[in-house]
């Protein structure tokens, strides 16, 4: 589902990390998730030079990185300072990729009326976030420690 983090990310939305209780972050995803629709509809109708869809509306391709993952990224560039290189580097993804897509979501976070508090620590690698992952009793999961 394109509101739940892709497999073997889900690590990254304990509350230690993303400042939210499951109940918030859950109801923040869902906010985000009619205005994203609009976004890509809006994104979609300039692409095709505001002519009419030549096929019904629908999902079209599966996604590389989830709502929820583009939420995550965001959060931990945002509240952490966790640099796109890295974070593009956990998510599998171009930091080109990353940087666009914090884009987008920021916009909707602004539409939403909804700001990412700055976290109490500051990462600079993904073995910072491990060791703040690890101090939280997180468990990362083990292709992960190995990039660490």
């Amino acid at each position: 589902p394109f509101d739940r983090p892709s497999p073997g990310l889900a690590w990254l939305c304990h509350p230690a990390l993303t400042g939210l209780p499951a109940r918030e972050w859950d109801a923040l995803i869902a906010a985000l998730m009619s205005l994203h629709d609009r976004q890509r509809e809006t994104r979609l109708d300039k692409r095709r030079g505001h002519r009419p869809r030549l096929a019904a509306p629908g999902p079209g391709r599966r996604p590389v990185l989830t709502l929820a993952d583009l939420l995550l990224a965001t959060t931990l560039y945002q509240r952490l300072a966790l640099p796109q290189v890295a974070i593009a580097v956990l998510f599998s993804v171009r930091p080109e990729t990353i940087n666009k897509r914090i884009r987008d979501i920021r916009q909707l976070l602004d539409q939403a009326g909804h700001t990412i508090q700055p976290g109490p620590h500051r990462l600079a690698s993904l073995d910072d976030l491990c060791n703040l992952a690890t101090a939280a009793e997180i468990t990362v999961p083990p292709e992960i420690k190995t990039a660490c």
